[in-house]
């Protein structure tokens, strides 16, 4: 496919799911009314999207207001407008990692939190600093027999391009969500190359718009994908169907059929009867064999 072009439109991939949105109106930095919201949904089916999870911020010190209820309660509000966009949405989060997080995912909350699908919860942190709970909080995540997305890695300043400090959280059992704007340069040089390294080595397990504007979907439109990254972005786009059907056994199926794949580890994690992953992600597309990155910490 495309044997002779050196790069390819992302609109012209098979994109139908979106894992990362901010197109719930009026309840983050994102969309401020439904009449934009639905401008958006429109423009990207026309791209070919059909599902949408919806993932406002939670964050008490800056959306006090955000609550598993009130923003399941703003969906309900909104939900026959948007689905008439022709692309179904359902309602998640990306839940900051502040100090006392931890007190918001117990045993009792897993039912009412706001996940995005088979456990899988996403979170995020400050652009400028990294929070110093991290690595206990989705290890607490784990535990729950819930299953932690890291929002765009490759956004934050304090991490290196080596990655170091990237794999000792996926260590611990987290799985990537690439930004695929940040592909396109929307984030700067720096996001751009941290973003091509992590999915050269195969750190990425789906991707999003984290859709905050219109305007961003003209940057959609207009950005191109290495030919030599095409295959990662492929498995990332099914990786995000099958989140959405429900079906994500966890990593890719490259890394699935890998001879030195990742097995799954026993371990002290409580069983809520959710799906848990075999494997956290797929092969390094890029690397060779021997530099495969192997876990430290499985709480599967």
């Amino acid at each position: 496919m495309w044997p002779f072009r050196t790069s390819i439109r992302f609109v012209e991939m098979d994109f139908r799911t979106d894992v990362h949105s901010h197109v719930l109106p009026g309840v983050d930095d994102g969309f401020k009314s439904i009449d934009r919201s639905v401008e958006a949904q429109e423009l990207l089916r026309g791209l070919g999207l059909e599902h949408q999870f919806l993932t406002p911020h939670i964050y008490p010190d800056l959306y006090p207001g955000n609550s598993p209820e009130s923003v399941r309660a703003v969906f309900s509000k909104y939900r026959e407008r948007l689905g008439a966009t022709g692309v179904e949405s359902r309602v998640a989060g990306e839940h900051m990692v502040y100090g006392d997080i931890d007190r918001e995912f117990t045993e009792d909350s897993i039912s009412r939190s706001l996940q995005l699908n088979q456990g899988y919860v996403l979170v995020e942190m400050s652009y400028a600093y990294e929070s110093q709970n991290i690595r206990d909080f989705v290890f607490h995540l784990c535990n729950l027999g819930l299953h932690p997305v890291l929002a765009h890695p490759e956004r934050y300043n304090y991490y290196s391009t080596g990655l170091v400090e990237l794999k000792s959280i996926a260590d611990i059992d987290t799985v990537f969500q690439l930004n695929i704007l940040s592909l396109g340069g929307f984030y700067g040089t720096m996001a751009k190359l941290k973003a091509e390294r992590i999915l050269e080595q195969g750190l990425y397990s789906f991707l999003g718009t984290d859709l905050h504007s219109v305007s961003q979907i003209a940057q959609l439109k207009s950005m191109k994908i290495r030919k030599k990254h095409v295959p990662a972005i492929e498995k990332l786009l099914e990786n995000n169907d099958l989140l959405w059907s429900g079906s994500f056994k966890g990593g890719g199926s490259d890394y699935v059929n890998h001879p030195l794949k990742e097995t799954a580890a026993s371990g002290s994690g409580t069983d809520s009867g959710l799906s848990k992953p075999q494997f956290r992600r797929s092969e390094p597309l890029f690397l060779p064999v021997s530099s495969v990155h192997t876990p430290l910490l499985s709480c599967l």
